[in-house]
């Protein structure tokens, strides 16, 4: 027997997939956290004292006692039937519009919905428009099915509508259209932006003229620290031809990986076809259906508004007082993100790279954009730092904006 291990990296490359070779070795989340005592403005991460264990106690009591045969055993592709059923009657208060069991399929988290949706609907090859910033964990898992991703630039209101008619005409004069187009309209990740009302109806009716689905990632829609967002592209659209994607991680706790989809029947029925997993946990499923029947999940994400918007708060006049000569941004609505803009000549990635070594953490605007272009911008999330780090977190930031503005590069 030789000595060498056949299936060293170079071998293993062989056998892996398409999909993983577009992935490459790197894994996308860290595997373990920074062993330094830093203060991260990086993760978009719920605040830890805010965490409902007490409420998931109290509902995971209740399964338990009242329901504990169906809870421990294979609910089905669609999901606990249950939680289901609660996120319809919910929904159909919040959307303004019915939504029946069978609009909604749950999945574990909105990544985990994001990627049924890629599998049901893209071929190689096939096109998904998105607005630019944008999330790269979504784009990420577009591109390894083989998608062709085209940027749609925002401005400061959210996704250009012009823009986006251009880039759809432009591929029907082609004789090709968009498989779907995706969108963060509130509180955008990274941009922190909410879709006014008038472009939200703009784009439902470019989709339908143009006949093409909309993936509407709604992760962070509950946040809002002073007014609802406008309506949402589902209840715009009368829940026809909109796949919207929610999440329990950030209105509850992002280790119960627990999310929903919501689509028409027939659209619906063709994500849960492609599925293997005989659906998500039904205990979980069935926990977060009592919190959510009980009353506690509704009196629970008021309190997180509470929190977030002061943390957003403090932030804001750190930056302020400490970076103000040096950035501008645009005061999010609700979510967990701030977008800075640097001045000209204020590299982002040397801002981001000397702030790391000060024990500081942010995203670099790049990784933001489908075609990676050079931007000024970072993103801080201001949800996971404790509300006492912040000041102290900006202070480190400024030092690492002087340190690069003070450098012989950036005259």
């Amino acid at each position: 027997m030789a000595d060498d291990v056949y299936w060293d990296p170079e071998h293993l490359e062989e056998v892996v997939s398409q999909r993983a070779r577009i992935l490459g070795p790197a894994v996308w989340a860290a595997a373990t956290p920074d062993p330094r005592p830093v203060i991260s403005f990086a993760g978009g991460l719920p605040d830890i004292p805010s965490l409902p264990g007490e409420i998931l106690a109290r509902a995971a009591r209740w399964v338990v006692e009242n329901d504990e045969k169906e809870a421990l055993e294979y609910n089905g592709t669609f999901g606990p039937r249950p939680l289901r059923q609660a996120l319809a009657e919910r929904s159909t208060g919040i959307e303004g519009i019915p939504v029946a069991l069978e609009n909604v399929m749950i999945v574990s988290g909105s990544a985990h919905g994001i990627g049924i949706v890629c599998e049901t609907l893209l071929d190689p090859g096939d096109i998904v428009l998105c607005e630019s910033p944008n999330f790269p964990g979504s784009m990420r898992t577009m591109r390894t099915f083989g998608a062709e991703l085209v940027s749609v630039p925002m401005d400061g209101h959210g996704l250009r509508v012009d823009a986006l008619e251009v880039e759809l005409k432009k591929l029907a004069d082609s004789g090709r259209r968009a498989k779907f187009i995706y969108t963060i309209p509130n509180h955008q990740n990274p941009a922190g932006i909410t879709l006014p009302l008038d472009r939200r109806q703009r784009i439902v009716e470019l989709a339908q003229e143009y006949r093409t689905l909309i993936l509407e990632d709604d992760a962070y829609g509950e946040l809002w620290f002073k007014q609802a967002p406008p309506p949402s592209l589902y209840s715009l659209s009368g829940g026809d031809h909109v796949i919207k994607v929610s999440s329990f991680s950030k209105i509850l706790a992002t280790g119960l990986r627990m999310g929903w989809t919501m689509a028409s029947p027939a659209i619906t029925s063709r994500m849960a076809s492609v599925r293997y997993d005989m659906g998500s946990s039904a205990f979980l499923g069935r926990a977060i259906a009592q919190a959510i029947r009980s009353g506690d999940l509704d009196r629970h994400v008021p309190h997180l508004r509470e929190i977030y918007g002061r943390k957003l708060g403090r932030m804001e006049a750190a930056l302020r007082e400490h970076c103000g000569t040096h950035c501008t941004w645009t005061t999010p609505d609700g979510g967990f993100f701030l977008w800075l803009l640097l001045d000209p000549g204020l590299p982002a990635g040397d801002v981001q790279r000397v702030a790391n070594k000060k024990g500081v953490i942010v995203g670099g605007g790049p990784q933001f954009f489908a075609d990676g272009r050079a931007t000024n911008h970072l993103r801080l999330a201001f949800s996971y730092v404790a509300t006492e780090d912040i000041e102290e977190g900006v202070n480190r930031l400024a030092e690492a904006i002087e340190e690069v503005a003070a450098a012989p590069a950036a005259k």
